[in-house]
């Protein structure tokens, strides 16, 4: 999500992941909507950046015909009529690709989408070279032990990978603008409850993905859904500005992350949503309100359906906030996520399942 809310946070845990695992299969052939978040979290795709992302995708959508932009987006639309529903998640994670590389074979980056710089210091990165993977480490500030010390910020990082030289660095293939990512892990800190960097909103496309693969399509009757996986959303909804210029949905549910304050040292006035307890409607947050009687037609379908929701309010925007102006109505979909923007984003197994269902009633019956 667009400008969440951070917590400060003074421990973060590392390790490597590795990309194109292969995903357990259910008996009717489609993974789980948490296999999906599993491998698509480790996949690299900061904003402008999403290809990696969206060929995993799209490979996993078989006997569908999505289409493409110039942007990069992908979506597919099945049905045709009104109402005309949009379900969007984006693709980007937040990021930095490298600026320059110093004589001194040190890297200087630009930043991605907005972190607490505070906490990528002294932490490991991977620079995602030509070729392959480069591990590196950003140096901390020269005064990090002082009471007061100076400010940090992406223009003042500088990552070191172990060359002396410019051409050094260079000859590991690393060069200006390739994207640069903290070093991941997945950390499960109990069965179905994981902690890492990418869940906003990679959590989102798995859902949506996870719903499109276990839909019966056709019996999909008198509408028109579009399925959408957008790019750039952490940089200003630049993905889905573009696809609102083709697409005119009567309704759009962006699938994103509700920045919960459900964490031990947060204000619980500020947007508490309780994970485990189930999908989340975001009601108003900083770039919408979400009209009172839609919000009461889903809340009313999802306890139809005996799903648990919560209704909150957030700060953040969405990508649906774009095709408002199109004359859609705006009901953003999210789960309730601790620790947003961080790199310990964490999420529970049983409220991103709770959302794909919900998306699955949405786009038969709404």
């Amino acid at each position: 999500m667009k400008k969440a809310a951070f917590l400060t946070c003074t421990f973060f845990i590392v390790f490597t992941g590795i990309c194109g695992v292969a995903l357990p299969r259910t008996a009717k052939g489609s993974s789980s909507v948490w296999d999906y978040l599993r491998a698509m979290v480790l996949i690299p795709g900061i904003s402008g950046q999403e290809e990696k992302v969206m060929q995993f995708i799209q490979a996993e959508l078989p006997g569908f015909e999505p289409e493409r932009d110039e942007k990069g987006n992908l979506w597919f639309t099945i049905g045709s009529g009104h109402p005309h529903l949009l379900f969007i998640a984006h693709a980007d994670e937040l990021g930095f690709t490298v600026g320059e590389i110093t004589p001194q074979g040190t890297l200087k980056v630009k930043g991605r989408g907005g972190f607490l710089p505070q906490v990528c210091e002294a932490q490991p990165f991977i620079i995602h070279a030509a070729k392959g993977p480069v591990e590196s480490i950003l140096f901390p500030r020269q005064d990090f032990t002082s009471s007061d010390p100076k400010p940090f910020n992406p223009e003042s990082y500088e990552l070191y990978l172990g060359a002396s030289s410019e051409q050094e660095a260079r000859d590991l293939g690393v060069k200006e603008g390739d994207q640069v990512i903290f070093k991941k892990t997945i950390v499960d800190l109990a069965p179905g409850l994981l902690a890492t960097r990418a869940v906003d909103d990679r959590a989102g496309c798995a859902a949506l993905l996870a719903a499109a693969v276990d839909i019966d399509w056709s019996r999909v009757k008198s509408r028109a859904v579009t399925f959408a996986w957008s790019v750039e959303e952490e940089i200003g909804l630049n993905g889905a500005r573009a696809l609102a210029q083709i697409l005119k949905p009567d309704y759009v549910f962006a699938v994103d992350t509700f920045v919960s304050t459900d964490s031990p040292l947060e204000n619980k006035r500020f947007g508490e949503a309780r994970l485990s307890q189930g999908a989340v409607i975001r009601a108003i947050d900083s770039s919408n309100i979400t009209p009172k009687t839609e919000l009461r037609r889903v809340i009313g379908l999802a306890r139809e359906k005996g799903l648990p929701v919560q209704a909150r309010n957030s700060r953040g925007g969405n990508d649906g906030s774009v095709f408002v102006a199109g004359g859609a109505a705006n009901i953003p979909l999210s789960w309730p996520g601790a620790y947003a923007h961080s790199f310990i984003e964490k999420i529970d197994r049983r409220d991103l399942e709770t959302l794909t269902d919900l998306i699955k009633v949405l786009v038969m019956v709404f």
